[in-house]
This record gives C-alpha cells, sequence and structure tokens, in this order.
C-alpha cells in the first residue's frame, strides 16, 4: 500500500512540473529553403520558438558543415551550410541545441542541381516562371495554387521532373505533377509514385522541339504555408526500379535501371564495404 502511495505521489509530481518542462522547451517547425545543393554553400533560415539561447546545429552525417550560426529572435535562427562536393544525395537530419535544450528532428536535402527560389505569379498557364532545365525550384502550395514553370526541350531530348514535399517531413502534403506542352495538351502526369510514397515524378522524351510546362498543385487543390516542396527539372534520368535488387559490402555488379521514358540501360556499380542497412543508387 505505500508503494502505491509513493508512486501515485511521482505521477502527480510529474505532471505538474511537466507544463513548467514544455514552458521551455525549444521547437524546430521549419528549414527554408528546404534544401542545399552539393558542392555549395547556402544560407538556411530555421523556424521554431524558444530558440533566443540556440548554441548550435546538430548534423548526424558527414559531408555538411556549419560556416555561420546567429540568432535572430527567438523565433528564427539562421546558418550557413557548406555542403561537399562527395556528400551524400538525399535527406539528412538536424536539430538546433538550446541552452534549455534540443528539438526535434528536421529533415532537409542535399541535391545535385543549382537552386532557385519558385517567383509568384506563376499560377496562370499562358504566365509560368521561366527556368533552365537541369534546376531545382523551391516554392510552397498554398490553397487552391498551381504553380507552372516552363522550359525548352528538343525533340528527342528526355525532360523529366520529380517533386520532393511529402518526404521533407513539414505535414501531410499530397502533390500532383503533370508535363504539358505549350497547347495544354497533358503529356505526363503523376499524383503518387509508389516508389516515392505520395511525392510525384513526371518524364517523358519530347516529340519536338518546344516549350514544356510543369504544372504543381495539392492534389485535392489543398495547401498550406507548409506544403513546400522541391522541383527537380532537368534532362536527367528517372528509372523507377533497378535489378537485382541487393548486393555483398564491396561487390560489383551490373544493374539494369527500369521504368524510365528513355527505356532500359545498364550500369556498373560498387556496394559500399562499410556494411549498412540500405544503400542509395543515383542514376
Amino acid at each position: 500500500m505505500l508503494i502505491g502511495k509513493h508512486c501515485l505521489s511521482i505521477a502527480i509530481l510529474l505532471l505538474l512540473l511537466a507544463p513548467a518542462a514544455w514552458a521551455v522547451q525549444p521547437t524546430f517547425t521549419a528549414i527554408d529553403p528546404p534544401g542545399v545543393q552539393r558542392g555549395a554553400e547556402t544560407e538556411l533560415t530555421l523556424r521554431g520558438a524558444r530558440l533566443d539561447d540556440a548554441q548550435e546545429l546538430m548534423l548526424y552525417e558527414p559531408g555538411v558543415e556549419v560556416a555561420g550560426f546567429e540568432v535572430v529572435d527567438a523565433s528564427t535562427v539562421k546558418v550557413k551550410l557548406n555542403v561537399a562536393a562527395e556528400c551524400r544525395l538525399g535527406f539528412h537530419g538536424a536539430r538546433i541545441r538550446t541552452e534549455t535544450g534540443i528539438t526535434d528532428l528536421r529533415l532537409f536535402a542535399v541535391g545535385a542541381l543549382p537552386q532557385v527560389a519558385e517567383t509568384e505569379p506563376n499560377n496562370d498557364f499562358a504566365a509560368p516562371q521561366a527556368v533552365a532545365l537541369d534546376t531545382t525550384i523551391y516554392g510552397v502550395v498554398q490553397t487552391e495554387d498551381v504553380d507552372h514553370c516552363v522550359g525548352g526541350a528538343k525533340k528527342g531530348e528526355r525532360s523529366t521532373a520529380e517533386l520532393e514535399g511529402l518526404r521533407l517531413g513539414n505535414t501531410c502534403f499530397d502533390p500532383y505533377l503533370a508535363i504539358l506542352n505549350d497547347k495544354r495538351f497533358e503529356l505526363s502526369r503523376s499524383d503518387d509514385a509508389a516508389l516515392l510514397r505520395q511525392d510525384c515524378l513526371c518524364s517523358i522524351i519530347a516529340p519536338e522541339d518546344g516549350k514544356y510546362i510543369v504544372q504543381v498543385r495539392e492534389s485535392a487543390y489543398g495547401g498550406d504555408g507548409n506544403s513546400k516542396y522541391r522541383l527537380h527539372i532537368g534532362r536527367f534520368p528517372r528509372p523507377t526500379a533497378v535489378l537485382p535488387a541487393g548486393g555483398k559490402p564491396g561487390e560489383t555488379l551490373e544493374v539494369t535501371w527500369i521504368g524510365d521514358a528513355g527505356g532500359e540501360r545498364k550500369q556498373q556499380v560498387t556496394i559500399p564495404e562499410v556494411e549498412t542497412d540500405e544503400t542509395d543508387l543515383f542514376a
């Protein structure tokens, strides 16, 4: 009976102390832009709450170094990241450490292409944002927002668009993506790609020289300030699977990429010698 009373007293004490702990716990809600280019220095704005005593950005993998760290106010921290040319492509985790605590983990992407910001207004199909091929555009989809960007392609040239939205981990964002010609005929569209969870990708072989418009929206015309995306547009291949699906550490395999608009192709791939649960391959 004494043990029961003792446990009850501890439980009540913890309940009383919990609100005080939450009141000083820092939060980390957003990274702008949500990604960086490999081999470049990028300034990021980190947003959250109770960050006025922030002391460092904690990173978990090699290849990214903090070159600058500035506390702007309780809700904003600015950092400069130097990303090595050989840094692993894909998503990396980060937390903010303050004098009073450590935030939850947030993801940012490391990509191979130069970045540009989405520029509004770009809702009108007839007045899309012009972008160069082999570029990453970062932007946001608000409610009933439809973003358009345009690039050129020559006949027989591959044109690919892949979007990172849900994978950024900000919110339950369900994006929709399409590639259209300048006559507004839809050449490819994607809502949920099996390989990318609820994110999407489109890839075509241009049927003729001309301009091709990429359209981005939320699948049900929703969206909000957390529905951020990174849209990769270029001539890069985008297969959806690789065979065989694995190998031994240190082994060199001939793999076959399948599912690309340009057809199957083979490539020699060496599996890293250090064993991991998964090894990312990029075509």
